[in-house]
């Protein structure tokens, strides 16, 4: 069983409560989708927890490359870049050769599926129109990409012998299966920022012999995540958007 997680955004009191998920079920197997930093409070106590997951496998995000210098940061918001300052500020040697040293996506995990942060065409771009989806079909090979970057769990099914593209919005604790005869896009979601107006921690698992996968929600300590941004001086919206999953 892979446990994917998406978008941890510094958010420690997120990333504490999937942890504590993982634990009870002994899932031990981890695979990121970048952007594990960012907007949130915590960047190197929330790094050294990743690096002590010892993950199978991460991909970088853009919030990962603009903090860690690799990327400029003209195209974030102002509380986004004020973050982003801040972060650099903070970050330790050995967190932020972590971040420098994250591969960029696509990577196939195994035999299974592949991984990206946005786009498989395009590590940055956002998957939200018919066209980009279309194209993103095509850049990968296989059945299933993992993706994350917009925060919005679901997943895009693609029927090549209809010509039909869906989405699909996942019910949470539903197991969902894998068509043989389609191919898959799948978002799971954010841990630490969500932005489908559910504030809840958004992660999945997926069972590479049953080809199922589950998406999972549950609540978190928001009020303390939220009061470590207020505390840390960042931009009081970084603390509010979180309440309204937004």
């Amino acid at each position: 069983m892979d446990l994917i997680l998406s978008d941890l955004h510094s958010n420690l009191h997120a990333l504490k409560a999937v942890l504590r998920f993982a634990r009870r079920r002994a899932i031990h197997r981890f695979v990121l989708l970048g952007d594990l930093v960012g907007y949130g409070a915590h960047p190197n106590q929330l790094l050294d927890k990743v690096r002590e997951m010892r993950p199978r496998f991460v991909v970088r995000g853009n919030h990962d490359k603009v903090c860690a210098g690799l990327d400029p940061d003209n195209t974030f918001s102002l509380p986004a870049s004020e973050a982003i300052d801040w972060t650099r500020e903070r970050l330790r040697q050995d967190n932020w050769r972590f971040l420098v040293d994250l591969p960029g996506g696509p990577l196939r995990v195994g035999e299974d599926y592949v991984i990206a942060h946005g786009s498989p065409m395009d590590e940055d771009s956002y998957l939200l129109h018919i066209r980009e989806i279309s194209h993103a079909f095509d850049a990968f090979q296989g059945q299933l990409c993992f993706f994350g970057h917009t925060h919005l769990p679901g997943c895009f099914e693609l029927n090549e012998s209809l010509g039909q593209l869906n989405w699909i919005c996942l019910q949470p604790g539903e197991w969902f299966h894998l068509q043989p005869q389609c191919r898959y896009l799948v978002n799971p979601g954010s841990v630490g920022q969500p932005r489908d107006r559910d504030p809840r921690v958004s992660f999945m698992t997926f069972d590479p012999k049953r080809r199922c996968l589950r998406l999972h929600r549950f609540p978190y300590d928001v009020k303390g995540a939220a009061r470590a941004i207020l505390a840390a001086g960042l931009h009081p919206n970084l603390a509010d958007r979180l309440s309204q999953g937004i």
